[in-house]
């Protein structure tokens, strides 16, 4: 490396499917940092981006290796993770009241060749996107919480979640574990909503209270459970026929889904008890630091499993997640020996 100059290599989705190494020269601007990677979370969206020829990885977490002319906000030597987010105007409605993941000039995870994802060495980052790690969380723990993490936190927050609220989770997976942990922690009832019957022993480990099988098509979730905040987590969105009963009158509904089908509500189910829909994506500036001090101050851990950090550790990683078998985060670890691939 040179003093203005970053040779950096990354893992790339491709047409395919299979996972490839590039490479990259980035000059480091004034307001930017490097960083030198060591863990990063694997989210369901780097599946999707699979096949897209982008770096992948967007919950990373390293040490910051340099730091530009103008930056004074991190120093070199300190330990910082970052989420999807990596630009926004900075002066617009949204950027100056702190929701900058809603500015229109927002940009993400579409890295391309010059904007790596977290999969690689290093990564340069505007100091207005990186996060300090507090040190209570290890680093392996702390890349789920840069996506997963923060995006159940926020989601918790614009619903306005309080202390003596029932919160209910449908889908209990990588997203899903964490809201339970989180809501948990808040001093939350949690109720989870999974078509596994296997998850239930976790989900109650986790925190949940109750635990409720959702049943296929044409079944009936018979319970009234009287939810005031339902978190959508899964897959894809539920049949709300099959939820308008568990919720409590003027609940709060967040979709925290990626997806592209029409969200459809049964009409008059939603508008005599006075439902509301807030959407939610990222996490303000704001939220996303108060995430990781109240994960640290509430010993809030996700389960994870960990891969090297390599072709062949995101590529299984990929396929597990895929299948459904990552219980319940996959995190590429920068040193991991190959070999732990012989148990996955």
């Amino acid at each position: 490396m040179t003093s203005t100059a970053a040779q950096i290599t990354y893992l790339s989705g491709s047409p395919t499917g299979a996972i490839l190494t590039k490479s990259s020269t980035r000059v480091l601007g004034e307001r930017e940092v490097l960083v030198r990677v060591t863990h990063s979370g694997l989210c369901g969206t780097d599946v999707h981006d699979r096949t897209a020829g982008c770096g992948l990885g967007h919950e990373g977490v390293g040490v910051v290796e340099r730091v530009g002319a103008d930056v004074g906000s991190v120093n070199a030597g300190e330990r910082v993770g970052w989420g999807w987010q990596f630009s926004s105007c900075g002066y617009c409605r949204e950027c100056i009241s702190g929701y900058r993941q809603y500015c229109p000039e927002s940009k993400g995870q579409k890295y391309g060749e010059t904007e790596q994802g977290a999969f690689g060495d290093f990564v340069v980052k505007d100091q207005d996107f990186v996060y300090h790690v507090p040190v209570e969380i290890e680093s392996r723990f702390a890349g789920p919480l840069m996506c997963a993490g923060i995006t159940v936190f926020e989601a918790l927050d614009v619903a306005g979640a309080k202390p003596s609220d029932r919160v209910g989770v449908v889908g209990f997976g990588g997203l899903g574990h964490l809201a339970v942990l989180y809501a948990r922690a808040m001093g939350c009832e949690t109720v989870v909503f999974s078509r596994s019957t296997g998850k239930r022993d976790d989900a109650l480990k986790c925190g949940a209270t109750e635990f409720y099988v959702v049943p296929e098509a044409g079944g009936k979730l018979d319970v009234e459970v009287g939810v005031d905040v339902l978190l959508l987590c899964g897959n894809g969105l539920p049949d709300f026929e099959l939820f308008m009963p568990v919720l409590a009158r003027r609940a709060t509904i967040v979709p925290l889904i990626i997806q592209g089908e029409p969200l459809v509500i049964p009409y008059m189910p939603f508008m005599l008890p006075g439902h509301r829909i807030i959407a939610s994506t990222e996490a303000s500036r704001r939220n996303h630091i108060d995430a990781l001090t109240f994960a640290a101050r509430h010993n809030i851990r996700p389960w994870i499993q960990e891969f090297p950090m390599s072709e062949a550790g995101l590529a299984r990683a990929l396929d597990l997640l895929e299948q459904g078998k990552i219980k319940y985060r996959a995190v590429l670890t920068v040193g991991l020996s190959e070999d732990v691939l012989n148990k996955y």
